[in-house]
């Protein structure tokens, strides 16, 4: 699903789209809206941590084949995708969630460190802490 503004369209077909990145959907660093004085990098981190840190998001998340990321030197950053036209957040939400003040609360806090809008794609949402089942649970099948 997709909160933008507070609504939920359901998701893109493709687990995302195409904004100006790289040709499998990600964002390669010569892409990424970085304002002035900060280091592709550094900006990334600084997403990744800011969104992490939103009560409710359970992680970022890398799209149904793993497109959505943004490459550095020696690693990629999942979930997140920079670009001149707009910057994507992927992310799975803890349930129960209330994605649109969710979404809303990701855009508020990521915003103010990029340039462009921010779109907030909910790629999943999971139980908060769930009991894997043990061996001696499990039924026989």
């Amino acid at each position: 699903m997709t909160s933008n503004g507070g609504t939920s369209n359901g998701g893109t077909s493709n687990g995302g789209t195409s904004n100006g990145g790289t040709s499998n959907g990600g964002t390669s660093n010569g892409d990424a809206p970085i304002r002035a004085g900060r280091d592709t990098a550094d900006l990334v981190d600084d997403i990744a941590n800011t969104v992490l840190s939103i009560a409710g998001i359970a992680g970022l998340h890398g799209g149904e084949f793993g497109e959505i990321a943004t490459y550095l030197p020696g690693r990629r950053v999942t979930g997140i995708r920079l670009g001149p036209g707009g910057n994507e957040i992927h992310v799975t939400a803890f349930y129960p969630a209330d994605l649109p003040a969710l979404g809303e609360a990701v855009r508020r806090y990521v915003e103010p460190i990029v340039d462009g809008p921010v779109r907030v794609v909910f790629q999943d949402i999971r139980r908060p802490h769930a009991d894997p089942v043990s061996a001696e649970k499990q039924v026989p099948s």
